[in-house]
């Protein structure tokens, strides 16, 4: 997380000079303080400039964090000839703009900070965010795909046909939304338990997703009922051989617990802009169809009718 040295800087603002010409030793007894002891305490990278802006003091994380240009940290060497370095360049992924977010060519992300003081001078810190966007990148997520198949959840699913809607309108092409729904996982997952039911529910994701092109998108809807989006399509026969091969894929068996499975999958499939041009409306037609598949025997596919105009 963000730490805030920027106001520890702040505090001490001016006294931070006195680093570059200290010529008597610091007397705790009389409340005086080795503040290159304290600002190498501290969790992210303080570097202190006077008014030339060149450099008074750097703490040891500074030199940690652009260990490419460590010895480049001496007093009295411009902050911008710090930045322009050959070995700053090769660090950074970006040309340096300024404060703000920096990009490392190694992956890493630096906040840079600013803080003006009294006497002309500023007090620069940097800050590794590199922890703190991982974790917001693994919420992300988190919060986008489903835990048991690693599948984009029904939230993902739908941001995602909305682009394709978007994208297609725009284009002028085609898409297809496939409602799948498994036939005979219930009476295996009560049979065998929601961890073999995972498990079998993982396998389904892995077919899946090799059944379709990596522009395409396959999500975990809920339960047992996956949706696919086939983007920019020829025609509804390309689409019918994509939903047999899933048919197919899924009827072949699955092993759970050392337990071999047979399920099946039962698929409807709704076309834009033929049948819809909504996504509300397109799931709801392709549900209906995966329906009709289920009420006329299980194990296949159906195509939703045409509109009538």
């Amino acid at each position: 997380m963000m730490r805030g040295s920027i106001g520890v800087a702040e505090r001490i603002n001016t006294r931070v000079f006195a680093l570059s010409s200290r010529n008597s030793i610091p007397d705790p007894a009389a409340g005086q303080v080795d503040m290159a002891e304290v600002l190498n305490r501290l969790h992210d990278g303080v570097a202190v400039f006077d008014s030339e802006d060149s450099l008074v003091f750097a703490n040891d994380v500074c030199r940690e964090l652009f260990q490419a240009i460590a010895e480049c940290f001496t007093p009295g060497t411009p902050f911008a000839a710090l930045m322009g370095a050959a070995g700053a360049k090769k660090m950074l992924a970006d040309a340096f703009v300024g404060p703000g977010e920096i990009d490392l060519s190694d992956g890493r992300t630096l906040l840079l900070r600013e803080s003006p003081m009294p006497s002309g001078g500023v007090v620069r810190t940097f800050t590794d965010l590199t922890e703190y966007r991982l974790a917001e990148q693994q919420i992300a997520y988190m919060a986008s795909h489903d835990e048991v198949t690693g599948l984009p959840n029904r939230s993902l699913f739908l941001d995602r046909l909305d682009v394709a809607l978007r994208q297609a309108a725009r284009e002028k092409n085609r898409i297809a939304v496939l409602f799948i729904d498994l036939d005979g996982f219930k009476a295996v997952n009560d049979r065998l338990g929601h961890e073999a039911g995972d498990i079998i529910l993982h396998q389904v994701a892995v077919r899946l997703v090799a059944r379709v092109r990596a522009s395409d998108t396959v999500a975990r809807y809920g339960g047992d009922e996956f949706t696919v989006i086939l983007n920019q399509i020829s025609n509804a026969q390309d689409v019918s051989r994509v939903a047999q091969s899933i048919v197919d894929e899924l009827t072949r068996p699955f092993t759970a617990k050392r337990e071999t499975v047979m399920i099946g999958a039962s698929v409807g499939i709704a076309l834009y802009p033929e049948h819809a041009e909504t996504a509300d409306a397109l799931i709801r037609i392709a549900d209906k169809a995966m329906y009709e598949v289920k009420h006329s025997g299980k194990r296949g596919y159906r195509m939703a009718a045409l509109r009538k105009h």
